[in-house]
Parts: C-alpha cells; sequence; structure tokens
C-alpha cells in the first residue's frame, strides 16, 4: 500500500526514547488495516495516524495510541464491511501495544502522580465558604464563573485553570461573603407574623389614591395579598362560603384602554375562602432578616365544575417557593386543616408558593369576570396562611461568632439608620485578638497547622489597615480575605505517592461531600485508621449517612446524567400537556431518591438498566400512568416484571434531558444511553453530513427518516450502534409519558381536552411508534423490556461504567490504561453482590486509585 509509506518513515526516523520496544507487529498491523482510512487530510473521524509518533512521553500521543488499541480490542476497528485480520494477528498487534503503553503511563504517575494539583472547583469553592461561615444559604459564590468539563466532571487540573478573572472573583466573592457573615444589626432581628385570612375580610373595603379621579372602592385583600386579590379581578379565583360559590361577589377586571382600574366588592354573606384553578406562583411574604420562618396554610383540595364545588379524590400539592430553589410541600386533601412548614431564608428572600399539581397556568377563555365558570377541572381553596419569623436562636449568628468570637459589639455612632452597620466590633488588644481569631480561621480555612509565616500576608494588611483609620471590623475582614483568596484555601494540595492522612481526608471529603474537610473529619482520620480496613471502611460508611452526602448524590447526577440541563427546554405546549414547574421538580427527586435508595441498600449496578421498584410521588404516577402514592413525598412501590419502568433508563429525568422539547430522537437517545449509561461512546457525525430534522406534520416517522440517513456509508457503521437504544426509548415522549403514538400537529386523530390555558388542545394522534430493533451484534428486541434483557446480559459493562464515573469524580482524573488492573479488582470484588454500588464506592475509597495522588 503507497499509502503506508509515510507512516514507515515516520517511524524510522523518531528517537529512540519513548518509542515501543519491538513496533514491528504495530506496524504490519497498521499498515494492513488501518492506513487506508487513517491517513492524510481526510483521514476518518480526523484520526490521522500516519503522522502519529511513538513518543508515548507525550500525553496527547498516548492517548491516541490507547483509543487505537481499544477500538481493536472492541472489535470496532477494522468495520465489519472491511477485511478482518485473523486472531493471532489481532492479539500481537494487541499484546504488543498494551505493555508499552501501561509502562509509560506508569513511568508518568511515578513521576508526577494520577491527578495534579488543582484548585477547588466552583461547587466545591462555595460549599468551602458556606461550611467555614456556617452559612448554608451564603450565596456570594454564585458570582464565580462556571467551571468547563473534562470527562464529563469540573474535578481535574485540566478543566479546572486560573484566570485574572477567577482571581478577581476570589476577592470579590471573599468580600461579599465575609460581610453578609456579619451580624446584620446590633439587636436580635424581631420575629413578625403577617396574617391574611379570607374570612377576616368582612367585606371591608379601601380606597387607592391613584392620580385624578380617585379610583373606585375595592376589596382590602389588595394590600394583605395582592397574587390572591388578583385572582378575584380576573375573574379566575371563585368566591366561596363553606363549599358554596357565592354569587353575589362582585368582580371588575377594569379596561386597559380606557385605562379604568378593575374592582371587586363582597356583601354580606361574606366570603372566607378562595378557589384557584391556576398553577401559577403567589408572593406570600419576604424575608425582613435571615434565619427560619413558619409558613402556615389552611387550604382544601376539590373539583372546579363551572364555578361548583364538587368533591374530588384526588391530593394537590402546593409547593414553596424561594427565590431559588423549592423550600418545601403542603398535601392538600378535600379536607380542610391548618399545616405549618419551617423554612429557612435569606435576608430579603421572596417567598411565593404554587399550586402545584392543578393543570392550569391560566384561564384565556370565557366571560372575564368569571373565567372559571367556563372550565372543569382540578383546583384548591385557599382560606388564609401565614408567614412569621424570623425565629433566631442565637446572636449575633454562629457566621459572626466565626469572625469575631465574643467580642462586644456597641452602638456606632456614625451610622444614619439607613445604611452600613448600626455597631461596631470592640477590641481593647486588636492586634492579640486579631492573631487569635486568625489563627483560628486560617487552621479551619487552609485545612492544617498552621506555621508563623502564614500570619504575614493577612496581620499585614489588619496592621495596615488599622494604621490608616480603619475600623477594626474593617481591618478584620481585609485579613479574612485574604485567606479565602490564598492558595492555602483555593488550591487542594497533594504530594506524589501515598496521600497522608490529611491529604486522604481532604479526597473523601471532596469525593462524598463536595466540599473540603473539616478539622472534625481531619482529626477523626488517623493513622491508625487508615491501617485498619475495617475502621476504616467504617469510616467511609459514616461519611455515606451524613446528610451531606446529598452534596454528592446531587452534583455527581448533574453531571454524570447531565440533569444540570435539565431545565434547558420546555416541552411544547402545543405538541404536549401536563408539564409544569412541579413536574420538573418531581423528576429530580425522583432521580435523586433513586439513587440514594441504590447507594443505600447496595443495590446492584444492573439497577441501572432495570429494577422492581420506583421511586416516585403522585406527580410521576400520574405521569407515568400508575397506580402510586399520592401528594408530594417520594415513596419506594413495586412493580411487575412485564411494566416498561425501571431503572434510571426510563425515569422521566433521563427522557427529558435525552430530548427536546418538540421531539425525541434515537441518535440523541441513543449517544446519551451508550455514553452515560453503558461507557461506550460513539464518534461525533462528520461534519458534512447534516442532522435529521423532525417532521412535525406527522407525515413521516423518525425511524423513516433515519432509514434514509444511514444509506449513507459515512454514517452507516455508527448507526448500527446508535440507533438500537434510541429506538427502543421512542415509547417514551419528551418528558417521559409512555406512548404508542406519536403527537403531530397536522395529521392523525383529533385529541380532546384543554392545554393550560384553558384552550383545545392542538396537537392530534399520529403514526404509530415502533420501538423494536436490532443490536450491533444481531439481537433483536420487539419493545423496551426486551431491549433491557440484552443489555442486562452485560451487567460488568454496566458496572465498570458506574465505576469508572465514580474514579474520575472522586480523583480528578479518568482510569487510565495502567489503572484498569485496579478497576478490574474492584469489580472482582464486588462481583457477587452484583456490583453494588456502595461496594463499589467502599472498594474504590480503599484502592491505589483513591490512596495515591
Amino acid at each position: 500500500m503507497l499509502r503506508a509509506v509515510p507512516f514507515v518513515l515516520v517511524l524510522l526516523c523518531l528517537p529512540l526514547n519513548g518509542l515501543f520496544a519491538d513496533e514491528r507487529e504495530i506496524r504490519l498491523f497498521v499498515d494492513t488495516y488501518c492506513i487506508d482510512c487513517h491517513s492524510g487530510e481526510d483521514a476518518e473521524r480526523g484520526f490521522n495516524l500516519d503522522e502519529l509518533s511513538f513518543d508515548l512521553n507525550d500525553t496527547a500521543t498516548h492517548a491516541r495510541w490507547v483509543r487505537a488499541y481499544d477500538k481493536v480490542a472492541r472489535h470496532e476497528m477494522p468495520p465489519q464491511e472491511y477485511d478482518q485480520p485473523e486472531k493471532s494477528k489481532v492479539d500481537a498487534y494487541l499484546n504488543t501495544l498494551r505493555p508499552e503503553l501501561v509502562k509509560a503511563e506508569k513511568l508518568r504517575y511515578a513521576i508526577e502522580g494520577r491527578s495534579t494539583m488543582r484548585r477547588l472547583s466552583r461547587d466545591e469553592h462555595i460549599h468551602a465558604l458556606r461550611d467555614l461561615l456556617m452559612m448554608p444559604l451564603l450565596d456570594s459564590g454564585d458570582k464565580l464563573p462556571p467551571d468547563p468539563l473534562s470527562d464529563g466532571f469540573g474535578k481535574s487540573s485540566s478543566a479546572l485553570p486560573f484566570s485574572h478573572v477567577q482571581v478577581d472573583r476570589y476577592l470579590e466573592v471573599a468580600d461579599d461573603s465575609l460581610r453578609a457573615a456579619m451580624a446584620p444589626q446590633r439587636e436580635k432581628p424581631e420575629s413578625r407574623k403577617t396574617s391574611v385570612w379570607i374570612k377576616d375580610l368582612q367585606g371591608e373595603t379601601i380606597t387607592l389614591d391613584r392620580g385624578n379621579p380617585r379610583e373606585q372602592e375595592t376589596l382590602r385583600l389588595i394590600r394583605e395579598s395582592n397574587s390572591l386579590y388578583l385572582e378575584f379581578k380576573h375573574g379566575s379565583g371563585i368566591p366561596l362560603i363553606g363549599c358554596q360559590r357565592d354569587t353575589s361577589f362582585e368582580s371588575h377586571p377594569g379596561n386597559f384602554q380606557t385605562k379604568k382600574h378593575g374592582y371587586v366588592l363582597d356583601q354580606k354573606p361574606y366570603i372566607d375562602a378562595i378557589g384557584i384553578v391556576s398553577n401559577a406562583p403567589m408572593k406570600i411574604g419576604r424575608a425582613s432578616a435571615a434565619g427560619r420562618y413558619t409558613i402556615r396554610l389552611d387550604a382544601f383540595a376539590f373539583q372546579a365544575n363551572q364555578g361548583t364545588v364538587a368533591s374530588t379524590e384526588r391530593t394537590e400539592v402546593v409547593a414553596i417557593y424561594g427565590e431559588k430553589e423549592l423550600l418545601g410541600t403542603f398535601d392538600v386533601a378535600d379536607d380542610s386543616r391548618l399545616q405549618q412548614q419551617t423554612v429557612y431564608l435569606r435576608a430579603g428572600e421572596e417567598v411565593s408558593i404554587a399550586l402545584a399539581t392543578l393543570p392550569l397556568w391560566r384561564i384565556e377563555v370565557g366571560d372575564k369576570t368569571q373565567r372559571y365558570l367556563s372550565v372543569d377541572v382540578p383546583a384548591i381553596a385557599i382560606k388564609g396562611y401565614e408567614f412569621e419569623g424570623p425565629v433566631v436562636d442565637m446572636w449575633p449568628p454562629a457566621s459572626h461568632r466565626r469572625l469575631f468570637g465574643d467580642l462586644p459589639l456597641r452602638p456606632n455612632p456614625n451610622s444614619d439608620g439607613k445604611s452600613g452597620l448600626d455597631y461596631q466590633v470592640i477590641s481593647d488588644a486588636p492586634h492579640k485578638d486579631a492573631r487569635l481569631l486568625l489563627a483560628s480561621f486560617m487552621e479551619e480555612a487552609y485545612r492544617r497547622d498552621i506555621s508563623p509565616r502564614d500570619f504575614s500576608v493577612p496581620m499585614g494588611l489588619f496592621e495596615k489597615r488599622l494604621e490608616g483609620g480603619a475600623s477594626f471590623q474593617d481591618a478584620m475582614i481585609a485579613a479574612y480575605g485574604a485567606v479565602l483568596s490564598s492558595p492555602s484555601f483555593t488550591l487542594v494540595p497533594m504530594k506524589t505517592g501515598s496521600l497522608s492522612s490529611d491529604e486522604l481526608a481532604n479526597r473523601l471529603s471532596l469525593f462524598l461531600w463536595n466540599a473540603p474537610a473539616d478539622k472534625s473529619l481531619r482529626q477523626s482520620l488517623t493513622e491508625e485508621v487508615l491501617d485498619n480496613d475495617e475502621r476504616y471502611r467504617a469510616f467511609v460508611e459514616q461519611m455515606l449517612s451524613d446528610p451531606r452526602s446529598n452534596r454528592f448524590v446531587e452534583h455527581f447526577l448533574d453531571h454524570w446524567l447531565n440533569l444540570r440541563d435539565i431545565g434547558v427546554t420546555e416541552p411544547d405546549e402545543n405538541l404536549y400537556s401536563g408539564y409544569s414547574t412541579w413536574t420538573l421538580e418531581s423528576m429530580l427527586l425522583e432521580t435523586r431518591a433513586y439513587f440514594k435508595e441504590m447507594l443505600r441498600l447496595d443495590l446492584p449496578a444492573r439497577n441501572v438498566i432495570d429494577s422492581e421498584f420506583l421511586m416516585i410521588n403522585g406527580e410521576l404516577a400520574e405521569l407515568y400512568g400508575i397506580d402510586g402514592p399520592t401528594g408530594a413525598n417520594i415513596k419506594r412501590i413495586a412493580i411487575g416484571a412485564d411494566s416498561a419502568r425501571g431503572g434510571l433508563l426510563t425515569q422521566a429525568s433521563v427522557m427529558k434531558v435525552s430530548a427536546n422539547g418538540t421531539t425525541t430522537s434515537p441518535v440523541v437517545r441513543g449517544v446519551y444511553v451508550m455514553d452515560r449509561l453503558l461507557g461506550d461512546p460513539p464518534p461525533p457525525p462528520p461534519e458534512a453530513v447534516a442532522a435529521v430534522e423532525p417532521d412535525l406534520s406527522g407525515a413521516t416517522t423518525i425511524r423513516d427518516q433515519l432509514a434514509r440517513h444511514r444509506e449513507d456509508p459515512s454514517c452507516a457503521t455508527c448507526h448500527r450502534k446508535i440507533d438500537p437504544p434510541g429506538f427502543a426509548l421512542e415509547s417514551f415522549d419528551v418528558m417521559g409519558r409512555y406512548r404508542e403514538r406519536y403527537h403531530s400537529l397536522e395529521q392523525g386523530e383529533p385529541v380532546e381536552g384543554i392545554n393550560r390555558r384553558a384552550q383545545p388542545i392542538k396537537y392530534r394522534l399520529g403514526l404509530s411508534v415502533d420501538c423494536s430493533g436490532q443490536l450491533d451484534d444481531g439481537s433483536q428486541f420487539a419493545d423496551i423490556n426486551e431491549f433491557r434483557q440484552l443489555v442486562l446480559t452485560k451487567e460488568r459493562l454496566i458496572a465498570r461504567n458506574l465505576l469508572e464515573r465514580f474514579v474520575v469524580y472522586a480523583t480528578g482524573h479518568p482510569a487510565g490504561i495502567s489503572d484498569r488492573e485496579h478497576v478490574e479488582a474492584i469489580l472482582d470484588g464486588t462481583a457477587e453482590n452484583g456490583y453494588g454500588v456502595r461496594s463499589m464506592i467502599l472498594e474504590l475509597v480503599q484502592s491505589p486509585l483513591f490512596r495515591n495522588k
């Protein structure tokens, strides 16, 4: 082969250092079976072998040779349609190449370690600040720039570069965090209660003066709860007396064009509740200070049938939201009762409630004064609510004491009561106090013993600021800022070789708690514990049982399954019904609860693909079309062997994040399954090949379109592997609901019902879904269950993928070719119990992969 000549010349011209000891077998194999497709500018997939050196000291070159090794070892190359080498030639190629790759990698590890020094990731930095300053809701770290990813996670040095932007943000975040940690005022904040009870309105009105002329009087609810008032004014809130609609209640929506404001009037007998049919959030309060708050709600569920109150068997969910996350929930049934929830809020944070499981967002049909007469939908009657707090157990708070201990607070004579602090921290011996406070703070922040040199920069800043006329507290903030932007806080130092007890405690904490190790953890992990396998195992078990392990569960799943992007798209309401913010919340709750169950019970890795149980709530039971729990809380339920559900594979979160808001794609889902669940990612598509665009008219199915796409020889090889998993999952739409027919906008059978705006559903039931397929090895399946059984014959493959994800997440480096012996040893050690997930973690933290840099 003429094209093999440049490859041979390259070999002859290379220096001896870093070359294979015997490249003859490699040269012959590549000449015969690889060069035709992998040479020159047009090399397949850009993988050019005729320019690839044998200098294995170069990490990029080494990685490409590992890829060349793996492709042949997995029988993926040469492609099936080409001449296949004899087994003896394959064995010679592999047996020659592998030892050289392993030797080169081990040499690099001996010099550099598996992973190199890195900074804390964005999430680790945020948690480090929260733990250090004792502020679990601290959000100053949100200003840090997002981290790029490497091997799926932002945990390696290659994904965590330093830049001037990063350093600037460290300084800004440090200052913001320290000032947020200080007590906002000298005196303990008073608890306040805001009460809104419909029965107490008694028809009382107020006049709002917004100019000339003065406006019509309206129900005073407008001042107490504008959100509830607007439900009345817009004609979507049902005025209730007991379980009856008050027909004398007046609602006038106003007129935007004539600039006439609406108003609401209530004559005797007075209403005592408002029936609401929409799930739009309603503001109920704002935190006057950071702390613990109590929210009380009196409500009952009913069916709003053209304005009448009909009984219901449904349990609805009222969700409590802060400005950034879900805070809690109420389950509301048909019996009226007062419930309460305790939530923790940031200073100034606004709180809303959403009647989360109601299907409507708003009503866009019917008479504007009584829109509720046009619908027959689930509803919730709200009798009233209370918002009380903050409840503060200690003042100054623990975060303030972390910075200033028990130093007294005295009134600030320069305070105007509007801006700045109304106190000053007083020290009679500022230099002595500063050194004592810094010593305690630095020991925790630096995660090691403190030396005299550590005081140089922060004490120097303190003294300079103090001499310049700054107050004690401002000078200390400057000193603490230097600590929080120091390399000793922001970096994760490790020495090459076996990790010390402190280094190992830190690696364990970054792995299982997604934060650096605190003093208590470092002191508990002694050399005596490390030298005793049973005690070390018990130590790690305790960490897994700690609530802080929830950080690991959420962060690991967010990256492994890409759940961090689950909200990027929203199902098109013209094509899909029944989706809401609560649906999305429930999807995440399910997957996290399921993975926690796998960890807690040490369930086999096969549960990634299949299981005999689900972890769902009422929202998901309805979405999945199965009998299950009601309400907000996730519960474990058993499922039959014939269920299409089970495992992570068919969970709604996975189905949603592997689809867009309009259509599903067997290609996208196939790549997702092959990569994230099976650890066998296909190569990227050729640049010149256009993606398959969906046909929303319903004239053709995606399967038909892909059949034509595969006629291109450059696409056929990869699609033989990619498409089958995607075809199996075509039984699930973009939000994970099971389907037998596609939705279309033009062709098909009309569907009765209303969308979330109370308008008629627009989509039609189109062509039938075909979820059958054939794997690359010729095995055929008719549906998702048969596909699942075929995949489960490769349990070790499933386990290996999950274990290798743990390796990257825990150590910041993927399992190299020389690490595979340790990976296989862990799999061998856990095979008897089906590769239990908890067991794999416990074996990993014992292995050289984890206990060495």
